[in-house]
């Protein structure tokens, strides 16, 4: 709290430890636990001296530090020691091994990226490398690592939020363009255990732990722990068969631009299964998971959400009509929930206590906009007096993004609730053709569409 605090201007930041769960107390115990427990310590904490300000400047690294020499084993007991490591083995960050990554960047090894919350810690070239090192990245991943920690400081992107929440959100990687064809990147079956994209959601992840400061016990306080990052890479290929544009093509982006899009997510797996041919029951089936997947439950009902579909279930899509823009909209159309428990879900999920009663909130929600009669979706059955029951959107326009991607011989749906897609474009080095061809990979253009 104290370091969130800091980072958002508040030089002390005391807080009041409630015991336990409250939302899962009865009003006794609340009474009880919020007298004798937390009404002492607002007291103490209104009534002590407030602590002079710290000068609000992002820390600084020291370039190119020798911080330890000794074996592999060594090396990785200090690391892990300083809670510098996931647990799994590094690869010792060499001083030759960083440099290496430093020559895929036309930057200065110590030039500001970003300054990352929670810690506001500097990311630069150089820590950056030392981390992807640490995660078993190449050096030719470094181009796309520091476009990703660049959206990672976007303040739109919520890392502050979302880093360390207790709703375990999980960052993730979306990448578009020729630089992950040349990278091999997968958007295929594989696609996130793919050893190349494997390593760069690890590297992902410790540049959260050790640049933005996020720990497991101390500031990332996912409930259930966090699972590794991943990243994904769009089937830009079966995309052009059908006739879709890419992803960062819809977003503006040239269609031979390289671009990164950072999202977050708190659920992976649970795939829908479409097992026919009607473009439009598809639709509803693909609805049906959007209603369904995380949020609703906890009373989030308008979170962002990411669905990932392979390239048959795509290609049935658009053979009925469907562009990606008209998929999106008639499924937030369709992506509907009774608003009975809608209320239900406020009232007894995440928001708890803030409301009332439930028969109140209940005539709240029947009030708000977008709840109307008529519109129930087509998986409750049709009793008699159906008309007036009252739904609820699960999602607002923009809500919602689409990527092609997965295994090629398989009619699967994935949906991911979470935050918001940002994107940005990858800078390669002038010289990258030049370090390419010594990697001995073909050059960028080859790769072109």
């Amino acid at each position: 709290m104290g370091r969130i605090g800091r980072n958002q201007g508040v030089p002390s930041l005391p807080a009041a430890v409630y015991p336990g769960a409250f939302a899962l107390h009865t009003n006794t115990e609340l009474v009880e636990n919020t007298t004798r427990t937390v009404f002492p310590q607002i007291v103490e904490s209104l009534t002590r001296p407030i602590k002079a300000a710290e000068p609000k400047t992002a820390k600084k690294e020291d370039s190119g530090t020798i911080v330890f020499k000794g074996t592999f084993d060594e090396v990785n007991r200090f690391f892990l020691a300083r809670k510098w490591g996931d647990g799994l083995p590094l690869v010792p960050p060499t001083l030759k091994r960083v440099e290496e990554f430093l020559h895929y960047t036309d930057l200065a090894p110590d030039a500001e990226i970003a300054i990352l919350p929670s810690a506001s810690l500097r990311a630069t070239p150089r820590n950056i490398a030392v981390n992807a090192v640490m995660a078993g990245c190449r050096p030719e991943h470094m181009p796309l690592l520091l476009a990703m920690v660049k959206v990672l400081g976007n303040p739109s992107f919520r890392l502050a939020s979302s880093g360390g929440s207790t709703h375990c959100f999980t960052s993730y990687l979306c990448v578009n363009g020729p630089l992950a064809r040349q990278l091999g990147i997968d958007c295929g079956q594989g696609l996130i255990a793919h050893p190349v994209n494997h390593v760069i959601g690890r590297a992902l992840g410790l540049i959260e732990r050790n640049i933005a400061g996020f720990r497991i016990k101390e500031t990332q306080m996912g409930s259930f722990g966090k699972t590794q990052s991943w990243v994904l890479a769009e089937d830009e290929e079966a995309m052009a068969a059908i006739g879709w544009e890419p992803y960062h093509v819809e977003k503006g982006y040239d269609k031979n631009a390289s671009t990164v899009s950072v999202g977050s997510s708190t659920v992976w797996g649970h795939n829908l299964i479409p097992a026919t041919s009607d473009a439009k029951i598809i639709m509803q089936l693909m609805a049906y998971g959007l209603t369904y997947k995380e949020g609703f439950a906890s009373g989030i009902i308008l979170s962002a959400r990411t669905l990932l579909m392979t390239p048959p279930v795509a290609k049935v899509l658009a053979a009925g009509g469907y562009t990606r823009q008209s998929l999106k909209e008639d499924l937030v159309k369709n992506a509907r929930k009774i608003t009975y428990e809608w209320a239900f879900s406020k009232v007894y999920g995440t928001f708890g206590r803030v409301f009332t009663s439930f028969e109140e909130e209940l005539a709240n929600c029947l009030k708000e906009e977008g709840a109307e009669k008529g519109k129930l979706p087509p998986w409750y059955p049709r009793f008699p007096g159906w008309e007036e029951i009252q739904t609820t959107p699960v999602l607002q326009p923009g809500n919602l993004e689409i990527f092609v991607c997965g295994d090629p011989n398989r009619n699967k749906v994935q949906t991911m609730a979470g935050g918001h897609l940002t994107t940005t474009e990858v800078v390669l080095p002038e010289n990258w053709d030049t370090l390419m061809k010594a990697a001995g990979y073909p050059p960028l253009k080859s790769f072109y569409r």
